[in-house]
This record gives structure tokens, sequence and C-alpha cells, in this order.
């Protein structure tokens, strides 16, 4: 389809450019020893074996399901799977289609990936609920990752199904920006009834794909009113999730409360997040 076309061919710019800078920031962090860490081949309803990164505790509080960006991987994304499984995720990352980690003939393109993704992400949900029981969980995308789990949180529900049942919270850092003929239908997210963080920047650009920062904030605007919030961050661009950038040691510790608040349940860091308000790093805009 054309619409679907639109998005895999901006979110490969978009991975193009991201995927060394994460990979860079992973391989400077020291190791993290945990109880679990392990990539688990799982065998999905069409046939295809799912490749699933799991990092966790001993003894995990929730599961974050995590969907990385476009011809990238969960290795790309390992700081952040790290710092997550710290604060007490089991984190559950499926390696999609897309990524050049797999083999050749395991891999689709970005076209075909829209719908393995959304199959993915109930694949993995269905190993949560073998591996941890009774857990509450949250999900966080990069990009084309980032539609992917608003997707798992009833987005373009019924046009395009892909809800995981139980799902309490939504993290996006950056988008995919706004597909014609997709994001701006009516009620296209309309379906979303779980909190969603967005993430972006007054320079989160991508050369002939998103020209204005600002169109990032569809999916904000597009949500129904009830908990929603997006953190426009000062110069950051689409590579702010490497962590090379000002700001993010602010906009971290608002991500985490974000996710023991509404995921967790934790009053103190509810309210912590609740109470927080733009400075002069960052603006917070709230519906």
């Amino acid at each position: 389809m054309r619409m679907k076309k639109t998005v895999v061919i901006a979110c490969a710019v978009l991975a193009a450019n991201l995927a060394p800078a994460l990979h860079a920031q992973s391989a400077a962090l020291p190791a993290v020893a945990r109880a679990i860490d392990e990539v688990v081949p799982v065998s999905g309803p069409d046939g295809r074996t799912v490749d699933i990164l799991i990092v966790a505790s001993a003894q995990p509080k929730g599961v974050l399901l995590v969907s990385h960006g476009g011809n990238s991987s969960p290795a790309a994304m390992r700081a952040v799977i790290d710092q997550a499984a710290s604060e007490g995720f089991a984190v559950v990352a499926p390696t999609h289609t897309d990524s050049l980690s797999l083999a050749a003939e395991r891999r689709t393109d970005l076209q075909g990936a829209f719908a393995t993704r959304i199959a993915d992400m109930q694949v993995a949900a269905g190993l949560v609920a073998q591996r941890f029981p009774g857990l509450p969980i949250g999900a966080l995308g990069y990009s084309y990752g980032s539609l992917t789990a608003l997707i798992a949180a009833g987005g373009l529900s019924p046009m395009i199904p892909g809800e995981v049942p139980g799902l309490k919270a939504v993290v996006m850092f950056s988008s995919p920006g706004p597909i014609a003929g997709l994001t701006d239908m009516p009620g296209a997210f309309a379906a979303v009834d779980v909190p969603v963080l967005l993430v972006t920047g007054t320079a989160d650009t991508v050369p002939g794909f998103v020209s204005d920062p600002a169109r990032h904030l569809v999916y904000f605007d597009s949500l129904p009113a009830g908990d929603r919030t997006a953190l426009v961050v000062k110069d950051a661009t689409h590579l702010f999730l490497a962590g090379r950038e000002p700001g993010m040691e602010e906009v971290a510790p608002l991500v985490l409360d974000f996710l023991r608040g509404r995921v967790l349940d934790e009053e103190a860091a509810g309210q912590r997040y609740d109470a927080a308000v733009s400075t002069a790093q960052f603006e917070v805009r709230r519906r």
C-alpha cells in the first residue's frame, strides 16, 4: 500500500542515521550483570521464528516491550534496555524482520515489516504471559518502533488490529512523522486509552521526509485527551535517544517516572511525573 511505503522509506533514512550512534553508545557502557540476559527464538503463527531479547533482574516488577527502529535491532538500543532493566523492568524486545542483523533469507524490506512488526509484538506478548505472568506491561518504541508500540496500545484499530491486551502505557521516542491516509484519518487513535508520552525535539527533522519538527506532534495532537504528554526538547535531533545531545540527563528521569508511575503504579514516581513543568531545556505539553 502506498501509505505503508511512505512510512517505511522514511524509517529507513531515520534508522540509517540512528543505528551507528546507538551502537557507539552501547559499546561505551560497562557490562551490567542480569539474572536473565538471553535471546529466545519463538515460533510465530505465520511460521517465522522471532528472536526475542529478554533482559531482566531476578525479580522484575513489570515488563517493557521494546520495538527498535527501522533496519536496526534490540542490540542498538542496549543502553536503553539495560537502564530499564536496572529500574525493575523485564525488557522483552523482538528483532523485527527489517533488522539488518538478521540473515538475508530471514529479512523483509521495511514495507513488508509493517505487518510482521505487529505480529512480532503479539508473539512477544505471548512470551511475556509465559515467562512473566501477572506482571504489568508497558511499551517503548523508537521512530518506526514508536508507531509499532502505539499500534500495540490500540492505535489504528480496528483498521489495523494489533492491540496487546493489558498494555498500560506507551513511550514514543520521536515518530515516523505524519503519514497521509493513515495518521490523518478520523479516529485513527481513538482506541488508545492508555497514558502516552512522546519525546521529540525542536531539531527533530529528516530531510525529504520531516522538514518541520512539529510534525512529529501529530500523534500527540491526534490522541484523545487524557494523560497524554509531549516533551519537546530544545535543539534535540532524531538522534536524541543515542544520549549524545544535551537534555537526556533531564529527560531520562521523567521517562522513568512515567514508566514507574503508569506501569508499576508507584505513587511517588507518578506524582513527580505529574508535577513536571517546562524548563529551559524542554517544554512539557499535556492533554
